[in-house]
Formats: C-alpha cells, sequence, structure tokens
C-alpha cells in the first residue's frame, strides 16, 4: 500500500501539471469562449477526486496523522477555487470578460492554484519519505515494527537518578 500511496500521490501532482496546461487553453483561445474553460473544469474534479483517492491510500498504508492530513489538502484548496470562481462570476464577471472586482478576485484563483501545485509536490515529497522511513512521524496503527521507540510506562530508570517505577524516558523527552 505504502508505494501506492507514492503512486495516487504523483497522480494528484501529474493532474495538477496538467491543470495548468489546461488553464492556459482556456486563458489564449480565440475567440474567447465559455467552452474553452470546460477541461480545465472537469481537471479541477479529477484533481479533487485523485486527492480524495490519495487521502485514503495513505491513511490506508497508516501513515501518520500529518502525512494523511496533507494529502488531503490539495480537496481544500480545489474547493476553494470553484469557491473563488463563483464569487467572481456572482461580482459581474464571466468566464470570458472579467473587469475591476471580479478580475482581482479571479486573479487569486491563479494564485490558489499554485498552493495546490505546492501541496501536490510536497505530498509526493511526504509519501516518498514515507515508504523510506524518512519522515520522523511514526506509522499509525499496527504494522511495521520501525525500530525500538522510547520506554514508556512502568520500567527501569533508564537516567541517572533513583529508580521510581516511571521510567526515565521523560527526562529525554523533556531536553
Amino acid at each position: 500500500m505504502r508505494r501506492v500511496f507514492v503512486i495516487t500521490g504523483a497522480l494528484v501532482l501529474v493532474g495538477t501539471l496538467t491543470q495548468f496546461y489546461l488553464a492556459g487553453v482556456g486563458a489564449f483561445s480565440r475567440p474567447a469562449t465559455a467552452d474553452a474553460w470546460t477541461a480545465h473544469r472537469a481537471g479541477a474534479l479529477a484533481i479533487t477526486v485523485l486527492a480524495l483517492l490519495n487521502t485514503v491510500v495513505a491513511a490506508l498504508a497508516r501513515a501518520g496523522g500529518r502525512i494523511i492530513a496533507f494529502a488531503a489538502l490539495p480537496i481544500g484548496l480545489v474547493i476553494l477555487q470553484f469557491v473563488l470562481s463563483a464569487i467572481s462570476t456572482a461580482l459581474g464577471g464571466s468566464p470570458t470578460d472579467r473587469t475591476g472586482m471580479p478580475l482581482y478576485l479571479i486573479a487569486l484563483h491563479a494564485v490558489n492554484g499554485l498552493a495546490v501545485l505546492g501541496t501536490a509536490a510536497t505530498g509526493l515529497v511526504n509519501a516518498r519519505r514515507f515508504i523510506a522511513g524518512t519522515t520522523g512521524e511514526p506509522a499509525t496503527g499496527p504494522g511495521p515494527a520501525t525500530g525500538p521507540g522510547p520506554a514508556t510506562g512502568p520500567g527501569p530508570a533508564t537516567g541517572p537518578g533513583p529508580a521510581t517505577g516511571t521510567g526515565g524516558s521523560q527526562r529525554a523527552h523533556a531536553a
């Protein structure tokens, strides 16, 4: 499942890069028509589905909570893309003619698109680090052991001082 996590992470990144290409097609189509943006809108749905699949695979692979949350982040950012577009349209803009406030608002759509790209790229890096075991975050749930962890619970003291039955790991964590 860990390798599948890397594959789905790569698909989210490729889908996001494709979105930028499709945005260019829509922006530079002449004559400017609303139909020029159809593929771009479909691509946003594809990214959402791929990011959802990536999040599920991350959870099944027992990646840590932060990694799973980061895998889900593109979903929220793509939803924000639709919100920005809807507000711009509600303020009088259209896919072929935006001026004034609708133009400035839809310009945030491009900036947010860069955020989607950045989270997709970072998500792929996270997935690759996770399968390499270099995330610094333990896997959740039962699974292959990643090595001995700090002592917890009652046991002999691990540091200087009298044995208190609480283990010395608390001193190590405080340092």
